[in-house]
């Protein structure tokens, strides 16, 4: 059949998404499981989280060096080793440290996971942390921290979240390069005896899942106990209000500012959450959004600009953030404001909102595609402990909010009046 490329593809609204729900068990020695059994493909991915974010650090950097060295040596292999077995059977561990968690995260092929779980048993189990390894790490660390830091857009990003949260919140607290000749072989052991146990984590299997998957998941992480068996105290942080509502970090010779605008506000699991988010898409969170036409387009201050609904284990914020024409900062700043406070007083169009709600249930719909999408969807949902059908209440604020509602949100949460500001670069 010819295909004529004179008539567009038919549009069609998306009335359903079918999203498959994860299988939960508890392995033997209690740890709880999910399972995503989907794909074609004879591949494995096996996420485990720990409760080994910065969250519960006593030192600085601590929980991100652990996180990030599990590879780097066991009692039994060394780290050339290990790379070079995990290359032999073609899978790949990454290791990525959060605010919240320690994640470490398998990719294997299904007929090789026999070998490849032995080596992430062993990781997670039995890392020693090389001295001259932990050495030539932390000169790594060290050498890419200066070069970031001449970046605007991460001096405003700490800059920020030190505004936001507090100097001595873990959410607020910044790295400094004094942090990195601090960190001690015997602190890092101690952290991994403490937070990387059976009793503090959490498994996410994804891809072609059978009997033979579990039982060898059961084989090398649900037969007994294992770990330090530390008790840990959760600790708590208040947060205080802002010392000031505005910060500007100068730097000279840069062409461009780092931005950002923002504010303490609810996190996934509040009630609000899903039609907030749906509020915030308008406001900045796409590429169709308004901050995008206003700023980027018809103003021409930036390539970019975007504004987020972040939700961490123990608070959620908003931020808006873009770089921008170092001569145009200020303006960049008030026209922001002026498209949040638009979005309290003038009503979006029905034209406007529908657009949204393709946009956002196509977005959905393109989170599930794949075994591995799915898993990376629902892993924030487990990890925070979300209801199952999460997913199921966005969809259904989506396509049921109205312009009502919108504006009734954008006044509860999104005052301009309550945005905390920072600037690093130049502010004219």
């Amino acid at each position: 059949m010819k295909l004529d490329r004179r008539n567009h593809p038919e549009f069609k609204n998306i009335e359903h998404i079918n999203i498959p729900i994860p299988e939960r068990i508890e392995l033997n020695n209690g740890i709880e499981t999910f399972i995503i059994n989907a794909g074609t493909q004879d591949v494995v991915k096996i996420d485990i989280t720990f409760n080994a974010g910065g969250w519960y650090q006593e030192k600085p950097i601590i929980a991100t060096v652990v996180n990030e060295m599990l590879i780097e040596g066991t009692k039994e292999y060394t780290s050339q080793q290990i790379a070079e077995k995990l290359d032999f059977y073609g899978a790949f561990i990454h290791a990525q440290p959060t605010k919240d968690f320690g994640n470490v995260t398998l990719y294997t092929l299904k007929k090789y996971l026999p070998e490849t779980i032995l080596i992430l048993e062993d990781i997670i189990k039995n890392p020693v942390f090389p001295e001259h390894e932990l050495n030539t790490y932390l000169n790594k660390r060290k050498q890419q921290f200066q070069v970031e830091l001449e970046k605007v857009s991460n001096v405003a990003r700490r800059e920020f979240n030190e505004q936001l949260f507090g100097k001595s919140h873990p959410y607020g607290v910044k790295t400094k390069i004094e942090d990195y000749n601090c960190v001690s072989q015997k602190d890092i052991v101690q952290f991994h005896k403490t937070h990387y146990q059976s009793n503090k984590c959490k498994i996410l299997l994804s891809g072609k899942i059978d009997k033979t998957v579990l039982a060898l998941l059961e084989k090398h992480f649900g037969n007994e106990d294992w770990g330090f068996n530390a008790t840990v105290e959760s600790a708590q942080f208040d947060i205080p209000h802002p010392v000031k509502m505005e910060t500007y970090i100068e730097k000279k010779d840069v062409s461009q500012s780092a931005i950002r605008l923002g504010k303490i506000l609810i996190k996934n699991g509040h009630p609000d959450f899903h039609k907030l988010n749906i509020v915030n898409t308008i406001l900045g969170g796409y590429f169709g959004s308004r901050l995008m036409k206003t700023i980027r387009e018809e103003k021409g201050y930036t390539y970019g600009i975007n504004s987020v609904l972040v939700s961490l284990k123990n608070a959620g914020f908003l931020v808006i953030l873009s770089e921008v024409g170092a001569d145009v900062a200020k303006k960049a700043i008030q026209e922001i404001l002026n498209e949040v406070k638009k979005l309290r007083e003038e009503k979006v169009s029905v034209e406007e909102l529908d657009l949204v709600r393709n946009y956002m249930l196509g977005d959905l719909l393109r989170s599930f595609d794949g075994p591995f999408e799915i898993s990376s969807s629902f892993k924030n949902i487990i990890d925070f402990g979300l209801e199952i059908n999460y997913f199921n209440e966005a969809i259904d604020a989506i396509k049921n909010i109205t312009p009502e509602e919108i504006i009734e949100l954008a006044n509860k949460y999104l005052h301009e009046d309550t945005l905390i500001r920072t600037i690093a670069g130049k502010y004219n």
